[in-house]
């Protein structure tokens, strides 16, 4: 009777140690495939990010797997759609990827939050030529992600003139010349073209480059941005400014007429980077996804598919040697834009709608103005012989 009941009670212990540790490995187990409950939403350039496509690597897909957070990615295109959504309050995103003058712009609105350097130790990986910039001049703000200069892209088969700003105001290229689609970058090309800082506060000198591409607008067949590179390996163009990467040996060699060039007078270079959002609720989530980006395997994947210069120092080097790209230390050190004076901004975007118009929008005028003329000169007319009878 004791043998069977201590036998009884020995497989009652037995079984309920089983259920115990069952229960343990469960938890254990399902705490180890739990997805990461955090969601982090990004906001960036449209196509600046190794996303999976064309065989490349979805490194957003990597950072989920590594971490367990997920990513809600969402792009724009240009600095101020992306800044009039932030201001907007219709978005609520934990990092943006701005340009240069826009973190500046972003600082001064208090919408960025200082960034914990500690949480990124592959910040020691910067190139130290993008660090301290003067768009954020302690680097609080702003970890430096893709970037690249301004030069002239021509098909050599049309132009075989040396190349220099003044070339895109050359009448020889009639309807054959295109510019970018926005004002910043116009005006800042006729500012380097004359000798003037990207950055000056004189209203002058931003007159005088509207002036300029006034007097340039009948030469120019369009303005655009991203189909710029097509319509030149269409020849539909054959000279416009074009931002450079370091994929640009590798596509000038699928058109062997087309060249580019960085005139001598100058040009700027822009750097992308990530700020997080004041507002975010995953700040140290953020940090560590900037931190995974500055990883040199990362930082390269993203450059190969986006075309970019990486701003991890040992992938430049390595890029530069691969792609034998030259006149670097150059390109590092050209002037970044600022954010101008807000009666400057004002002021541009008013002469860019000017310049834009061009002599279609005066002609319409004239017309008009004549007409009206007309129109009071026949009522005028028929007053007076209605009054004769």
């Amino acid at each position: 009777m004791n043998i069977l009941r201590k036998k009884s009670i020995f497989l009652k212990l037995l079984t309920f140690s089983i259920a115990i540790i069952s229960t343990l490995f469960f938890v254990y187990l399902f705490s180890k495939t739990k997805p990461n409950s955090v969601v982090l939403n990004i906001y960036n350039w449209g196509e600046f990010i190794s996303s999976g496509s064309d065989g490349n690597v979805d490194v957003n897909q990597l950072f989920t797997d590594r971490t367990g957070i997920r990513i809600n990615y969402n792009t724009f295109q240009s600095n101020e759609e992306m800044l009039a959504k932030i201001i907007g309050g219709g978005a609520d995103y934990d990092i943006i990827c701005p340009s240069d003058y826009m973190i500046s712009k972003l600082i001064k609105k208090n919408v960025l939050a200082q960034i914990n350097f500690e949480n990124i130790p592959n910040y020691k990986f910067i190139d130290e030529s993008l660090k301290n910039l003067s768009f954020d001049p302690e680097n609080r703000y702003s970890v430096p992600y893709l970037w690249g200069t301004l030069g002239i892209f021509y098909n050599k088969k049309f132009v075989d003139e040396k190349i220099t700003w003044n070339s895109l105001w050359n009448k020889k290229y009639s309807q054959k010349i295109l510019m970018f689609d926005n004002p910043r970058d116009s005006l800042s090309i006729s500012m380097i073209k004359n000798g003037k800082s990207v950055n000056s506060n004189n209203k002058g000198d931003w007159y005088e480059s509207f002036k300029d591409l006034k007097s340039q607008r009948a030469l120019v067949q369009n303005y655009m941005s991203d189909q710029i590179y097509d319509k030149l390996m269409g020849e539909e163009a054959y000279i416009a400014p074009y931002y450079y990467g370091y994929r640009m040996p590798d596509i000038l060699s699928e058109n062997e007429n087309i060249s580019f060039s960085i005139p001598t007078e100058g040009t700027i270079k822009f750097v992308d980077s990530m700020c997080i959002l004041k507002n975010s609720k995953h700040k140290s989530e953020a940090e560590k996804y900037i931190n995974f980006l500055c990883e040199y395997e990362i930082s390269l994947l993203n450059a190969k598919a986006t075309g970019n210069l990486p701003a991890n120092k040992d992938t430049i080097s390595f890029l530069e040697k691969e792609n034998n790209i030259k006149n670097l230390d150059n390109i590092k050190n050209a002037e970044v834009l600022e954010d101008l004076p807000q009666d400057i901004s004002k002021m541009n975007d008013e002469l860019w709608l000017k310049v834009k118009a061009g002599e279609n929008s005066s002609k319409i005028y004239d017309l008009i103005l004549i007409l009206i003329f007309l129109g009071f000169t026949i009522c005028i007319f028929v007053f007076f012989k209605r009054s004769k009878i």
